[in-house]
């Protein structure tokens, strides 16, 4: 097999004017199994270590508990033989309703779902996270198995009690020892943005579910694509060739958020994205845009990305992708014209993430006529990708908070979910294995 991980990339403009003072670029970058990998059979799929984290506070409603316990339970048979899971249920304190406990037979299934069925019984207090956070990440450290794939599920219905800092502090410190966290969250509570910085460090998964109804499918699908994980320790790293100017850095796919602005101080000219795990059939994208001078005609290169992974089944450690991004200078009309398009709408929906973050701190800052603004470039966004109900809702979120001031904590929940939602831009990731 050649490389099992593959990198690949796109830019929006393959020629730059050689006189132009500044040339803004932006690069997408592709990564995906190679079709040998993502045809080997269940012996590269890496073995699980999940804990269930599920919110028990006084705050969630009986029909949200009783769907957290079935959707559980279901996941629990969703799980491959050898597979660990624990259960935690959590409020101002924390309960460990299940030890890591391998998955062997039908019997190990039946007794840890019995055990989910009284979570109910541990109801009250608050949304402690922080605290439930440390349990898991000890039952996850308790199992020592460099194969295994570990990763916390958090359920919760409302905003955590205590310091957020702390707890944000707490996932940055699990995300370290290699630990991923996903959260889902439902009610009018539940704050996304954070939930979103919460996932960050590990580049987890995020979900707002409009309905207890709808709390199983979610939870389903999730584990599911948590059980065909092949490769771990997964890290992009971008050296940016000097004079090139980092900007902004964008997750594409499997979901879309904004990473932030790339900052490169002093001599260090190389930013690093934790990627986690890879997923056998599902891609991943990046963006990230940069500026760059006039110069000689001639290529140059932009970025020297390189990928690295661990495929544990198949006795990969250090395994390694690279590109060169290139770009041509020159002074030829014709070829500055040429501009790729699937670049351009790949950026066009990622820069909705870091227009929302620019509008939560302009309503913050009270600063109301660059909130309108950002209402009608949102908008306007919309109705481009041929969204009119959202274009609309951004029409009436703008009117809602001229009149109030403020918008609601639900609303900005499923604004940002919108955010969120990657659209079919064409992007296609292909297997370049044949050509290296």
């Amino acid at each position: 097999m050649a490389e099992e991980i593959l990198l690949d990339y796109a830019i929006d403009r393959p020629c730059v004017s050689s006189v132009q003072e500044e040339t803004r670029l932006k690069v997408l970058l592709k990564i995906n199994a190679s079709n040998a990998l993502r045809a080997a059979g269940s012996e590269v799929i890496l073995p699980l270590h999940l804990v269930f984290v599920l919110d028990v506070s006084s705050s969630m409603k009986t029909a949200e508990i009783g769907a957290l316990k079935e959707a559980a339970r279901l996941g629990v048979d969703q799980l491959n033989v050898g597979d660990f899971v624990s259960v935690i249920a959590f409020q101002s304190v924390a309960y460990e309703i299940v030890e890591p406990t391998r998955i062997r037979d039908a019997s190990t299934r039946a007794n840890i779902k019995n055990r989910i069925e009284v979570i109910d019984q541990f109801q009250g207090g608050g949304t402690d996270l922080e605290y439930a956070l440390t349990k898991a990440e000890h039952q996850l450290v308790s199992v020592p198995d460099y194969k295994q794939v570990r990763r916390i599920m958090v359920f919760t219905d409302g905003q955590v009690t205590g310091q957020p800092a702390d707890c944000l502090r707490r996932a940055a410190e699990i995300a370290d020892r290699g630990i991923a966290i996903d959260a889902m969250g439902f009610g009018q509570e539940f704050d996304f943005r954070f939930v979103q910085r919460l996932v960050s460090y590990s580049n987890g998964f995020t979900a707002k579910i409009d309905r207890p109804e709808d709390i199983k499918k979610v939870f389903q699908s999730r584990v599911r694509d948590m059980t065909n994980v092949i490769a771990k320790n997964v890290r992009l790293d971008l050296n940016f060739t000097p004079q090139v100017r980092a900007q902004h850095g964008y997750r594409y796919s499997p979901e879309i958020s904004y990473l932030g602005r790339m900052r490169l101080p002093g001599d260090v000219r190389t930013i690093s994205i934790p990627i986690g795990t890879i997923e056998r059939d599902k891609e991943y994208s990046y963006l990230v845009t940069c500026a760059v001078q006039a110069r000689a005609v001639g290529n140059i290169r932009l970025i020297k990305a390189d990928l690295h992974y661990d495929i544990p089944t198949l006795g990969i450690e250090g395994g390694s992708s690279t590109q060169s991004i290139v770009v041509q200078y020159t002074d030829d009309p014709q070829l500055l014209t040429r501009l790729n398009g699937e670049v351009e709408r790949a950026f066009d929906e990622a820069e909705v993430g870091r227009l929302l973050e620019e509008l939560e701190a302009s309503m913050r800052a009270t600063k109301h006529t660059e909130v309108a603004m950002i209402f009608d470039l949102l908008a306007e966004r919309y109705r481009e990708f041929g969204d009119h109900d959202m274009a609309s809702h951004y029409g009436d979120l703008k009117r809602k908070y001229a009149a109030q001031g403020q918008i609601s904590q639900d609303e900005m929940n499923y604004t940002r979910h919108k955010s969120t939602q990657k659209r079919d831009s064409g992007v296609q990731l292909v297997d370049a294995s044949s050509l290296i």
